[in-house]
């Protein structure tokens, strides 16, 4: 079977391995001059720059089948976070995982939440954990803070919290996610580690991508202009050079809005099962030398008027981020202001002095800061709103010849891309049977 893959981020780099594995003739075709799409990396002058903040939880089940995670290098948050807000800094952890001396003292003292939300955040978290995936993504949906409300946490809990935390994750403040989506992550983080692999995230998908370039699956540079068809079915892909390559099959493997303008052409069916909406991020990064604080947690702003989201020193985690005695700091904003970068970095510094008002050492270690890139995910994730999943599109197309291997089909996360990329594969190599 002649397969050809549009998108080499991490469901098409997925999808493509499977496919070369079982023998088929595949060929990946990317538009960048590097594979990844948002899970990747930059680098310049020592540093290690992610397309925007990501992290791996090394418990995802996808990325356990498909990644040689001792060969990333992983290195590890610490449970919980820095809560900034109101003038001072409190520490939230998890006593049970936290193996830090003095941890649970410190998360019995701690006052970023109440006792009884402390109980409920530790009941939820063993909860989850003893939930199989299926158990947890089972039953109706509804929106995250409506579950939070739900489980009893307080209005301070939420927006001390939740809000800033998993407003990281979904880049979500309003916490109008799929409660699904929340249940699936918490769990992550109860069974597993927050990681980032040493040499940045881009090598998830230099990992993923090492065999297909050792076997010349992948063309780098290649623009896709529109989907071929011939006797109602997809038949392969005219290129933006007006090169045309025939396939018994084209898969997808990028964002919705791409895959709908490849899809114009097609019933309207087609584009209209593809999920609408999107969430946009910016990401900014600043060097410095002297550290900002001690210990590997996130920084989370608490302040309802929040600039920057979280932050992190990503250098107390992997010193390879950085040249040696430097440091390197990352502040996330939640969509895109129409701001110039010199106005985005103005802002975000004044944030992080809010964050550490008081703290007179980390008041002039951020005077050793400087910026030094900026990146606005225009498509960061697809909008995830409750009740989401039944109407998601699957790996088949919906009509002949066409796949989708896309986080879309699943929920947005390099778990759900992974697992995309593994079900597409599956379908192919069905109907290639079939056939």
């Amino acid at each position: 079977m002649d397969v050809l893959i549009v998108g080499g981020g991490v469901a098409g780099l997925t999808c493509a391995r499977q496919l070369d594995r079982a023998g088929q003739n595949v060929t990946l075709l990317e538009a960048e001059d590097s594979v990844g799409g948002r899970v990747r990396s930059d680098y310049a002058d020592g540093y290690t720059f992610d397309r925007g903040f990501q992290v791996l939880f090394d418990a995802y089940p996808a990325a356990q089948r498909q990644l040689d995670l001792p060969a990333l290098q992983l290195r590890s948050f610490d449970p919980g976070a820095i809560i900034c807000g109101h003038g001072r800094r409190s520490v939230l952890t998890d006593p049970l995982r936290d193996r830090h001396p003095g941890a649970a003292i410190g998360a019995a003292l701690s006052r970023a939440v109440t006792p009884l939300d402390k109980l409920r955040t530790l009941l939820l978290s063993r909860e989850l954990h003893a939930q199989t995936i299926d158990e947890v993504l089972d039953g109706s949906d509804l929106s995250t803070l409506a579950y939070l409300c739900q489980r009893g946490f307080s209005s301070a809990a939420i927006d001390r919290f939740f809000r800033p935390f998993f407003g990281g994750i979904f880049l979500d403040r309003s916490l109008q996610t799929s409660a699904k989506c929340f249940k699936f992550n918490y769990k992550m983080l109860s069974d597993g580690g927050t990681t980032i692999p040493a040499g940045g995230m881009g090598q998830i998908s230099r990992q993923l991508a090492a065999p297909l370039l050792q076997h010349d699956r992948i063309r780098l540079g290649t623009r896709v202009a529109t989907l071929l068809t011939e006797v109602g079915r997809v038949a392969g892909v005219r290129l933006t050079d007006g090169t045309e390559l025939r396939a018994d099959a084209v898969v997808l493997a990028t964002p919705a809005p791409e895959a709908g303008r490849l899809c114009a052409q097609l019933p309207v069916a087609v584009i209209e099962a593809l999920p609408l909406g999107r969430v946009r991020t910016v990401t900014l990064y600043f060097g410095g030398t002297r550290p900002l604080y001690r210990g590997k947690k996130l920084l989370l702003n608490a302040a309802r008027d929040a600039f920057v989201n979280n932050a992190q020193l990503l250098t107390n985690v992997a010193p390879t981020y950085a040249p040696p005695g430097r440091h390197l700091l990352s502040a996330t904003v939640t969509g895109i202001p129409p701001l110039d970068d010199e106005e985005f970095f103005r802002r975000a510094v004044a944030d992080l002095r809010l964050m550490f008002c008081g703290d007179t050492q980390a008041q002039r270690a951020l005077d050793s800061y400087t910026p030094l890139r900026l990146y606005r995910i225009e498509y960061a994730q697809f909008a995830q709103p409750p009740g989401m999943h039944p109407g998601l599109p699957g790996n088949a197309g919906g009509f002949p010849g066409l796949y989708f291997a896309a986080e879309f089909t699943e929920a947005s996360s390099i778990n759900a891309a992974m697992i995309s990329g593994e079900k597409c594969a599956d379908l192919l190599l069905t109907a290639g049977q079939a056939g």
